[in-house]
């Protein structure tokens, strides 16, 4: 009788553990969300601008990764839950433009960033880290991420200067054959406060530059992607309109 009452809790308990082991590939699934990256240099080269799913994410660290100075290792490192360096993490092995990342792990306040693909920090230069259009106080790796946010890893020419504003481009996401929409352009400040940009240029605008409300318009004949810029700012987002069907 007790043989029977113990393989019958054993069962019990077996059946509880699969059916969890079973929820448990779903849920970690679902628990990656998608997130707006964009990678800038203060050159104007954008190496990344796309949405990726990102959750807890394994990067690897490299002894080549010496801007911050220290000794970094080559190893391995799991970044728990949706962080802005797992972020990158992610896209890198989907996007050819970010790999390899140069991480250093050679101090005890966390990971560092000297590197995207082929462009690393030297001298003065550092990568800024802007989570929803304002500076992030924290490391990549300690800046949780929701989804729909948005990351910005920008290159600056000195940790010595003010990081520039970043443009943000406003766009409708379809319009009708050969109409003319207008788009907007702002621009946020470190702490996230925008305004109107007035003198910006926007890539396939019929008209020359932006209004004092940071207005211009675009003629729109097939499917466009579009770009703003503006001496002495962070170059703006990709915004792409769809022809209405």
């Amino acid at each position: 009788m007790q043989r029977s009452i113990t393989s019958t809790f054993l069962g019990l308990v077996l059946g509880i553990a699969l059916m969890a082991a079973a929820l448990a590939g779903p849920a970690s699934a679902a628990s990656k969300v998608p997130v707006e990256l964009r990678v800038v240099t203060y050159e104007g080269k954008v190496l990344a601008d796309k949405t990726v799913k990102t959750g807890t994410t394994a990067v690897k660290t490299s002894s080549k990764a010496t801007c911050l100075g220290g000794s970094p290792t080559n190893g391995t490192k799991t970044i728990q839950g949706p962080t802005a360096l797992g972020l990158l993490a992610d896209a890198s092995s989907s996007t050819p433009a970010l790999r390899p990342l140069q991480i250093s792990n050679a101090f005890d306040f966390g990971l560092g960033l000297c590197g995207i693909g082929s462009e690393t920090a030297r001298n003065e230069e550092w990568w800024v880290l802007k989570y929803d259009h304002r500076d992030s106080t924290v490391g990549g790796e300690f800046q949780k991420v929701k989804k729909g946010g948005t990351v910005l890893w920008f290159l600056a020419r000195s940790y010595n200067e003010t990081t520039p504003n970043e443009l943000f481009l406003q766009a409708p996401e379809k319009a009708e054959k050969g109409a003319s929409v207008k788009v907007r352009v702002f621009e946020y400040d470190g702490k996230g406060k925008r305004k109107p940009v007035e003198g910006a240029r926007v890539s396939g605008a019929s008209a020359a530059l932006t209004d004092s409300k940071g207005y211009t318009k675009v003629k729109v004949s097939k499917k466009t992607s579009l770009s703003a810029r503006f001496a002495g700012t962070i170059p703006s987002n990709r915004a792409t309109i769809a022809i209405r069907k």
